[in-house]
């Protein structure tokens, strides 16, 4: 073969080697290249599920499944429809007794699916941490989620926290908010607006899709981890140069909040007959910069209660006056609010709770409504007080307030409180959390294990050929 020849022979291999890589990119490819501006097949050029929010209406839903793009065989602009509802306390499996929306694949165990214990910072174990990358391939493989899936969230039960923890999780494992989508009122509001509901199985294609499918895909930036928690609280104690507000959806509007123990929350004596006894966290109080941000304010009802049936969100305009009137410590003996114009000046909002439940439906309300087109950072504290009043270390003088960290630990975090109420002084029984402490404290450097985990992990696929294969391309 000629010189010449030979070098044709390579430009062309080269050539048909570029398009292979830009066509795998295409498929499995992460942002640009598959959820946010998939390339025109000559058919659906445009993104057809975009919308103006997070939220959708019965009528949008509607519209997509009379397109036949729910659970429709590959393609852009598929529509997944995960109905997050737990079994009745009986055990009545709600999905089949109650119904569900046509279509819809049932997350097992509802909202708590999407909760795990896990070791971050001193702490060998966390409870209601954000889910592992095993747990989400699992689900979004068994609901038939790809590259191109636009995820609809809904539930019998009609609560907004049902929706919004699988939201939050969603979007730590790299989900882009314009492909998750949240149905207005849920499951009653497909009923109020004239649909019905079937209990008819629903038949899903698997999927061969994962998380983090060769590379990492994970959004760390939408989470606060608990180093980077203390790091911001400190900040803000600081006189609060990032414009950072701390937004707590379970203050009580009088009073401190009472923190049980999200792992071991209650004992049992072994008396006749038993007695069952609560466990609680060493401290409570307020943590520093934190405002008020009460969820009964974020949502409008029947009833104007949290789960009840037709719950429904607040706009984006609504929603930015209840932060202007957040208010900072005690309800009762302050009135400072957050305002609008240091609501305007915010360049981050990080939201809070006791077990990341609440606090999600707080980063929802935000990330997918009020600042869903916006630069503004929104975070979420999934540890939230059930970690973060955990933060205790052991007491020299008076070892019964029930911390567990070494003397001068740099997690301790009750420097950072304002109203420091040790729990024993409220004749509360503290849990006994020694055997989940590092014998070695780590650093602030080596205390981030849970997310260094998620971006170690790799997605593990059921190929075609039903072979397992490992890698294999991007997510998102």
């Amino acid at each position: 073969m000629s010189e010449k020849m030979m070098k044709k022979s390579k430009g062309l291999i080269a050539a048909l080697l570029g398009t292979v890589m830009i066509a795998a990119l295409t498929i499995w490819g992460c942002g640009t290249s598959s959820y946010d501006n998939p390339v025109s097949d000559g058919v659906n050029a445009a993104v057809t599920t975009k919308t103006a929010t997070a939220l959708i209406t019965a009528a949008d839903l509607k519209g997509w499944m009379d397109a036949g793009l729910v659970n429709k065989a590959g393609g852009y602009d598929r529509v997944v429809i995960l109905d997050v509802t737990a079994n009745a306390a009986d055990g009545t499996n709600k999905f089949n007794s109650v119904g569900h929306i046509p279509g819809a694949y049932l997350v097992p165990e509802g909202n708590a699916y999407f909760q795990a214990t896990r070791a971050e910072g001193p702490l060998s174990a966390t409870g209601a941490m954000v889910c592992t990358g095993t747990v989400m391939d699992t689900l979004i493989q068994n609901a038939g989620i790809d590259a191109y899936t636009t995820i609809v969230l809904t539930t019998n039960s009609g609560s907004a926290l049902d929706l919004t923890r699988p939201y939050a999780t969603f979007r730590y494992w790299g989900f882009p908010k314009n492909r998750i989508k949240v149905l207005q009122s849920s499951n009653p509001g497909w009923i109020a607006a004239g649909y019905a509901l079937t209990s008819q199985p629903t038949v899903v294609q698997k999927s061969t899709y994962g998380v983090s499918q060769g590379k990492p895909n994970v959004n760390a930036d939408m989470r606060a981890s608990l180093s980077e928690m203390i790091a911001t609280v400190k900040g803000i104690d600081a006189g609060n140069a990032g414009k950072v507000y701390i937004l707590d959806t379970v203050r009580p509007a009088t009073g401190v909040f009472k923190t049980q123990d999200l792992i071991t929350p209650t004992t049992t004596s072994t008396a006749t007959p038993p007695v069952t006894t609560s466990l609680y966290t060493p401290f409570d109080g307020f943590v520093k910069g934190s405002y008020r941000f009460p969820l009964a304010s974020l949502v409008t009802g029947p009833t104007g209660a949290i789960g009840t049936s037709g719950t429904t969100f607040k706009t984006a305009e609504e929603i930015k006056a209840v932060i202007s009137g957040a208010v900072y410590g005690d309800g009762a003996t302050s009135t400072t609010t957050i305002t609008d114009a240091n609501r305007d000046a915010a360049k981050t909002f990080v939201t809070m709770c006791r077990a990341g439940n609440n606090a999600s439906q707080g980063y929802f309300v935000l990330d997918g409504i009020a600042y869903y087109n916006s630069s503004v950072d929104v975070k979420w504290y999934d540890g939230s007080l059930g970690q973060w009043n955990l933060m205790a270390s052991k007491d020299a003088v008076n070892p019964t307030r029930g911390g567990q960290l070494a003397v001068g630990s740099i997690w301790d975090t009750t420097s950072l409180m304002d109203s420091l109420t040790w729990n024993v002084d409220r004749s509360l029984a503290i849990v006994n959390y020694a055997s989940r402490v590092y014998g070695v404290e780590p650093s602030f450097a080596e205390g981030n294990q849970l997310e260094e985990a998620d971006k170690a992990y790799r997605s593990v696929v059921i190929s075609p050929s039903g072979g397992v294969a490992a890698g294999g391309g991007g997510g998102c």
